[in-house]
């Protein structure tokens, strides 16, 4: 049986992907075990400068100033977060090459005209840098919180009503002039409790140098032990190996499909 080079370079692809993520799990898990070798647990919040420039891993409970810019004004009941992100879409149409094309456009800046509180809306994000126990979160810190929670307390903002993803126009066939808008933000009400693995610098944090890595995690909730550090460190190698079976998935679907529309041309072609 002859083996095409379509297959050849699929199987050598995908080889090469399993080395690779077999090389860097490898690499990850020692880099984990120097990390716990050198750690501080900070398990109170609290600012010890004896740590100042010392590799923590510090477990706060969340606080910020609560004020009225700290939610969107249409939000109804308003969402108890320091970081929410607003997408703002619109169902747009546009010719190109003599042809009608259709496709969902973000807004990405204030309408310089507007009628109404729905047409006023972009896309932004509201953030204040919380506290972290008696530690204030740095910038890069806050850009290592996930907002992975989607809003969806209210039945409908602006007229538009949740579909179960977003709060759309309707949820049948899209047509120009529709808009989509999702919410984004950390849920503080679920998890009140950050924890950050980086340098203590005075009463704020900065990555932490090991060999050529930059050492600053920030994980939802308390862990406040070795155990739960090692827990949390299995995590990301998990997420890591998910990533690499999808590219595999993904490279085999693609060179299955190059090698039927082949077969099938060179059927039609005898």
């Amino acid at each position: 049986m002859k083996i095409s080079k379509g297959i050849i370079i699929t199987a050598a692809l995908i080889a090469a992907v399993v080395l690779l993520g077999i090389k860097n799990n490898k690499k990850e898990s020692r880099l984990h075990d120097k990390i716990i070798k050198e750690v501080t647990l900070v398990t109170d919040g609290k600012i010890n400068p004896s740590n100042n420039e010392k590799l923590v891993l510090v477990s706060g409970k969340i606080s910020y100033t609560t004020d009225d810019t700290l939610c969107f004004e249409e939000l109804n009941p308003p969402i108890n977060s320091f970081k929410i992100k607003r997408t703002v879409k619109d169902f747009v149409s546009y010719e190109k090459d003599g042809k009608t094309h259709y496709e969902w456009k973000e807004r990405t800046q204030e309408p310089l005209l507007y009628g109404s509180l729905l047409d006023s809306l972009y896309s932004s994000e509201i953030k204040i840098n919380p506290n972290v126990g008696d530690f204030l979160l740095d910038d890069y810190g806050f850009d290592l919180v996930p907002i992975d929670e989607s809003y969806e307390e209210a039945k409908e903002i602006c007229g538009l009503k949740y579909n179960g993803l977003e709060y759309a126009t309707h949820d049948d066939e899209d047509e120009p002039g529709d808009v989509s808008l999702n919410y984004n933000y950390f849920n503080v009400s679920k998890n009140n409790y950050l924890s950050v693995l980086a340098k203590q610098t005075g009463s704020t944090f900065a990555p932490y140098k090991i060999g050529k890595n930059n050492i600053y995690f920030v994980f939802p909730g308390k862990v406040d032990s070795i155990d739960k550090l090692k827990d949390m460190f299995k995590l990301e190698i998990k997420k890591d190996k998910r990533g690499r079976i999808a590219l595999i998935v993904i490279i085999a679907v693609f060179a299955a499909l190059i090698i039927y529309d082949k077969t099938k041309r060179t059927k039609q072609d005898n």
